[in-house]
């Protein structure tokens, strides 16, 4: 019966601890046979039109590459050759065409970056222009003058006449007072004339300022254009001048670039290896390895929760009794943590069995043994077990 017991209740045993070592040793090995087993498959010989790769093993993961022409091609190889060596004579004696010197800027046309306002027509200052419109003015008065005198003299001479011959005599006051009138008459012609001349100064003063901005800026304009034209010819004979200094580089290096085989229709070359790679996957070792670890751990996993199981049958078994024996050996016990003391002194704690998260409150059956020795007592697995009825404690799930 116990022989029974002890093979149903007995505890699980952790699996072996996965060789990792092992396994990696063995994956770097699978890994290298991998490599050289890719390095043979990706070096196969090779065999075109133009020419032709075999590949010898060496042994050591060496290879030797042995590359050859064909015949044809070989000697269409040399007729190109011979005649790019043709074009580098040419070349060499194209040398001496070459500039030697640095480029000289200052045989350019200058830069013409201001303008000159030299001989431009200054503008026209106030003195300048009040003198202009006064003698404007004076020239106006005078023109106006010498037109309008002569009619007023004549109109006094008549007017004289008139009164002698009405009766008049000159002096009385008839004839002072038509001779008056004439006067204001004529003096207000005078008047009108006069501001007349004030205008036309004035009129002449804004056109000769207006005329001469004017002049200065088309002037301006004209300096401009000149300058712009100028800088465009400088920047057009920079352009044909560099032109000329590369042209023979250009050529020379047109010469010395060799036809390639390809142009002449001749096809290209394999020039060595030349195919599509191959891969082999190494086997995973340590993959498997890692897998059988995990499953292990999970069959423990679930070996110890059905352990727990039993013991929590074989505990309700030997609680049925008059004495109650609880399960309480520390070794089946985790996450314990001390919470208080009893009035006779036990210690009480708060633990979870191996195989459970639920939590339960009591006595440590190790510690009980020591202080009440009749209180404890032996499962046929060896594990302790508490009858709490002899305790000033109770177990408590929490």
């Amino acid at each position: 019966m116990t022989k029974f017991l002890g093979s149903f209740f007995g505890s699980p045993s952790p699996p072996p601890a996965p060789d990792y070592a092992g396994a990696a040793t063995a994956q770097g090995a699978a890994n290298v046979e991998t490599a050289r087993l890719e390095g043979r498959m990706n070096r196969p010989d090779v065999f075109s039109p133009y020419d032709q790769t075999l590949v010898t093993d060496l042994g050591d993961d060496r290879f030797a590459m042995n590359y050859s022409l064909n015949p044809e091609y070989e000697r269409q190889r040399v007729k190109q050759a011979n005649i790019g060596e043709q074009y580098l004579d040419v070349a060499g004696q194209r040398l001496n065409e070459l500039p030697s010197s640095q480029f000289d800027f200052g045989a350019l046309p200058s830069y013409e970056g201001g303008i000159d306002r030299t001989g431009f027509t200054p503008l026209a200052t106030t003195s300048n222009l009040n003198d202009y419109a006064q003698r404007s003015e004076d020239a106006y008065y005078n023109r106006g003058i010498s037109r309008l005198q002569p009619s007023m003299d004549m109109a006094k001479t008549q007017l004289h006449t008139q009164l002698i011959n009405s009766g008049l005599p000159v002096g009385s006051e008839a004839y002072n007072n038509s001779m008056a009138q004439l006067g204001l008459q004529q003096n207000d012609q005078l008047q009108g004339l006069a501001q007349s001349s004030i205008g036309e100064g004035q009129r002449m003063r804004t056109g000769l300022a207006s005329e001469a901005q004017s002049m200065r800026q088309s002037q301006l304009a004209e300096s401009s254009m000149i300058r712009e034209m100028q800088n465009q010819a400088r920047q057009q004979a920079l352009t044909d001048a560099l032109l000329q200094r590369r042209l023979p580089m250009e050529e020379l290096a047109t010469l010395t670039g060799s036809p390639s085989i390809g142009s002449a229709g001749l096809g290209t070359a394999t020039t060595g290896l030349n195919v599509p790679g191959s891969s082999v996957a190494p086997p995973p070792i340590m993959a498997a390895t890692q897998a059988q670890g995990a499953s292990d751990a999970n069959r423990y996993a679930s070996e110890v929760q059905g352990y727990g199981s039993k013991m929590n049958a074989l505990g309700n078994i030997a609680s049925t009794g008059a004495q109650l024996y609880m399960m309480s050996d520390k070794t089946l016990k985790e996450n314990i943590v001390k919470v208080g003391q009893s009035p006779s002194g036990f210690n009480i704690y708060e633990w979870n069995y191996l195989w459970s998260p639920e939590r339960f409150r009591g006595v440590i059956a190790q510690e009980v043994q020591k202080i009440k020795p009749k209180a404890v007592l032996s499962n046929i697995f060896g594990h302790l077990m508490v009858d709490y009825s002899k305790l000033d404690v109770n177990m408590e799930r929490i």
